[in-house]
């Protein structure tokens, strides 16, 4: 769970987060999370690996205000077993856990060389996926 800190560039004309903001913001927390459980950009340059993302959407649910205290709650949703594929799950909850918005987002890896998805991944990725926080309702597809 990461509290955010809201800039005033997030905001959209109408005071509140502006919709691509939602998506910064997770995508931040992804990398970060990624990060955290060792893979790093420098892993995935040294693998020649990256994420690609084949589907993002957002739910909105309540508007989020500059002086709003805000945290996200990212989680593994479904993972292939060999870690191809994954879906992650974004939740946007206030501090009495009241959901703003809920992302989804399915991806898998890419060869950066290659430019083809990613078979096998490589172990220190999937080791790496593999630790990340997982959903109750976590599943292998």
């Amino acid at each position: 769970m990461k509290n955010l800190n809201l800039r005033w560039s997030d905001l959209d004309p109408n005071f509140h987060l502006r919709h691509s903001s939602y998506y910064d913001l997770a995508a931040q927390e992804r990398i970060e999370i990624l990060n955290e459980y060792g893979i790093t950009i420098d892993l995935m340059k040294a693998e020649n690996v990256g994420p690609v993302l084949f589907k993002e959407q957002c739910e909105f649910k309540k508007e989020i205000h500059l002086n709003s205290k805000i945290h996200i709650l990212t989680k593994l949703l479904k993972m292939k077993q060999d870690g191809s594929f994954w879906v992650i799950q974004h939740e946007f909850l206030s501090e009495d856990n009241t959901l703003h918005a809920l992302i989804k987002v399915e991806g898998a890896w890419i060869n950066t060389i290659k430019r083809r998805l990613a078979r096998p991944v490589p172990d220190a990725i999937f080791s790496g996926l593999d630790s990340f926080p997982k959903a109750e309702d976590f599943e292998f597809i």
